[in-house]
């Protein structure tokens, strides 16, 4: 026997009937009650995903904050911006409570660029984050006069030896001492812009030395490097390190001399003997005799090779200095601290004039030559090799005058200085072709001079003792100078 639900429903009078429902009905009832169970277990599944992802429902790390600690390097003092929130104070810097996970920071320093750097907050461990800080440069450049000299800031800090170039300096204010062990130390205060280069140049001051003079006979007159002293032998004189050509003069007698090297913090004594007889002071006297003059085989203008004979003459041992110049022609200009170098830029009427002024003459070509080369031939002042240490010449790299006493290794045999180099030197001579010589040209004749010796652009060809150079009277090139000559007295 099989059942079925129903339903009760009340009758007509009153009565309750009972009427049995179909199956199909029973079916849709069914139905209809799972279904409204199905929403509700989605909809409390929903609510259980949201409960445990909201605030309410974090987990326990998430809730976390952490105590941070904020440093910048290579200085502190920068401030500090957490994820756009600027904060109170500078590094070091104590943040009291970030969360866990990624933040932004950025830091700023003066003098320094903006750092930006993402950190990671954790739940383990220190969260201490140090960040780097790239300043912002200039640039320092020290040369020095002698090199090696040592370069430091004021603060100690050595920044090394010159040539220093292009050292980095974070951008402000600074003063360096530049010294060398035997020079006066030297300072300098600049500021270092961003990207700026400072350069910076100095010739260092040797420290002085002690020279002491003395002569035989005694009283005799002074020069260092062609500069006459007041004191009179026996002196003392207390001078900047260097080389010196030191010379003592005595009515009657000849002059002697000596070429020395003071070094720094030094005392030095020279003991200088002087000879009876009488040459003018500054020159030299060149005996009569024969001499080889001209080449063979070089230029065409140098030939013939052959013997001559001069008498004896004086020629001046140094150049004519810008000092000795501008005593006869006073408005003569030349640059400061120059005093001792050759007077230059000189023509050849220029150079006549003042030879006459002071009671002497051009040397003539022959003259010239004797004195440069000595008696054997030879092809340089010193020798019949070009020595580049020998002369101020285009391979010495200098491309200007230096002092007449310069150079002294190159001495010519009759003690005459510079005579390769320096600058080129009038003689007295028209340029004419040489007795023998069968090469003719249209330069001989009356218009042009002699020149000898090169100059300081000059090569080692054109250096030598039998090398001619010509040009009209009047010009005045840069390079052009002179010494004087005079007849010996008999």
């Amino acid at each position: 026997m099989t059942w079925h639900a129903g339903v009760r429903a009340p009758g007509v009078d009153g009565s309750s009937i009972y009427h049995a429902p179909d199956s199909d009905g029973v079916r849709r009832e069914v139905c209809r009650t799972v279904s409204r169970l199905l929403r509700f277990s989605v909809l409390v599944c929903f609510a259980v995903f949201l409960f445990s992802t909201s605030g309410c429902g974090k987990s326990k790390d998430a809730k976390l904050v952490f105590p941070v600690r904020i440093e910048s390097s290579p200085e502190q003092g920068a401030a500090v911006t957490v994820d756009g929130v600027t904060q109170e104070g500078e590094t070091p810097l104590e943040v009291k409570a970030l969360g866990k996970g990624a933040h932004e920071l950025i830091l700023e320093l003066k003098k320094y660029k903006t750092a930006s750097e993402r950190i990671e907050v954790g739940a383990e461990g220190e969260n201490t984050f140090t960040i780097k800080m790239d300043p912002v440069v200039g640039y320092l450049t020290v040369k020095s006069e002698p090199s090696d000299a040592l370069v430091r800031l004021s603060d100690g800090t050595v920044l090394g030896q010159t040539p220093l170039i292009r050292h980095p300096l974070i951008v402000g204010d600074y003063t360096i001492e530049i010294s060398k062990e035997d020079y006066h130390p030297r300072t300098e205060t600049f500021s270092v812009k961003e990207f700026f280069q400072y350069d910076y140049r100095e010739a260092l001051e040797p420290m002085t030395a002690d020279l002491k003079v003395f002569s035989r006979p005694t009283d005799a007159s002074i020069w260092l490097n062609n500069m006459l002293q007041k004191e009179k032998t026996p002196a003392t004189f207390t001078i900047p390190a260097g080389f010196y050509l030191v010379r003592v003069h005595s009515q009657e007698f000849i002059e002697s001399e000596e070429r020395i090297e003071l070094e720094p913090n030094s005392s030095r004594e020279i003991k200088l003997e002087m000879n009876p007889g009488h040459v003018p002071l500054g020159m030299t006297l060149v005996p009569a005799g024969e001499f080889i003059w001209g080449e063979d085989n070089r230029a065409p203008d140098e030939g013939p090779r052959r013997k001559s004979y001069l008498n004896d003459y004086y020629i001046d041992k140094y150049e004519v200095t810008n000092a000795d110049y501008k005593v006869v022609f006073p408005d003569f200009k030349y640059p400061k601290g120059h005093d001792d170098s050759p007077a230059s830029g000189i023509s050849w009427s220029e150079a006549s004039e003042y030879a006459k002024r002071v009671g002497k003459r051009l040397p003539t070509e022959a003259e010239w030559e004797k004195a440069a080369r000595g008696v054997d031939g030879r092809e340089y002042p010193w020798g019949m090799n070009f020595e580049v240490e020998f002369a101020n010449a285009e391979p010495s790299g200098l491309a200007t005058t230096t002092p007449v006493a310069s150079y002294f290794k190159g001495v010519s045999p009759f003690g005459c200085m510079n005579m390769a180099g320096n600058v080129y030197e009038w003689t007295e001579d028209l340029y004419l072709i040489y007795p023998g010589n069968k090469v003719v040209t249209k330069e001989y004749g009356q218009s042009f001079r002699v020149l000898r010796g090169g100059s300081y652009t000059t090569a080692p060809f054109n250096l030598r003792c039998a090398r001619r150079h010509f040009d009209h009277m009047d010009a005045k090139r840069a390079d052009y100078g002179f010494r004087c000559a005079q007849d010996a007295t008999r």
